[in-house]
């Protein structure tokens, strides 16, 4: 099954009920059009009850035209992790297409552990990571198709997640 992974968009900061900025509603906007036309078609869209993932949840479903269900779901919040994922899975069964928002640093531990990035790899705001997974084995490596970072596409496992190096 295909499972998307987003961190929320870029929030105000220090603020306990943290919401998006502008620049990060703008900036996810041009994320989910991207997500569109890349073939995103979830079945089901989860979101923590952080404001600012529940408000980046509404802005991708609004650019989709998805007229499913979104969830929110405490399973979702801090903590997010591979064991919590095969719950969701075994509660929503069966899935084509799920798509997971949510926040640092529970979406780029999960992201890791699932397709094998040892090193780990830093999941911008904003962002949304593709995959293949076998939904019945979690452990078993997960298949990169893309990855959505505001207009740009990334197609390449390698570029994905490869650390820009600075001179």
């Amino acid at each position: 099954m295909k499972l998307i992974l987003i961190r929320h968009a870029a929030a105000i900061i220090r603020d306990e009920n943290r919401y998006l900025t502008t620049e990060g509603r703008v900036f996810f906007r041009k994320t989910a059009h991207t997500m569109l036309k890349n073939g995103a078609n979830p079945s089901l869209i989860l979101t923590s009850s952080l404001l600012r993932s529940v408000q980046t949840a509404d802005i991708l479903a609004e650019s989709l035209l998805y007229i499913g269900p979104l969830i929110v779901t405490n399973e979702v919040n801090a903590g997010f992790d591979i064991q919590a994922l095969g719950k969701i899975l075994n509660y929503f069964t069966p899935l084509q297409e799920l798509v997971v928002v949510g926040q640092e640093p529970d979406m780029s531990s999960l992201s890791s552990s699932l397709l094998s990035l040892p090193g780990g790899f830093d999941f911008k705001r904003g962002a949304a990571v593709n995959m293949k997974i076998n939904p019945f084995d979690l452990h078993e490596p997960a298949e990169f198709k893309w990855m959505a970072v505001g207009k740009k596409v990334i197609k390449s496992r390698k570029e994905a997640f490869t650390p820009y190096s600075f001179p």
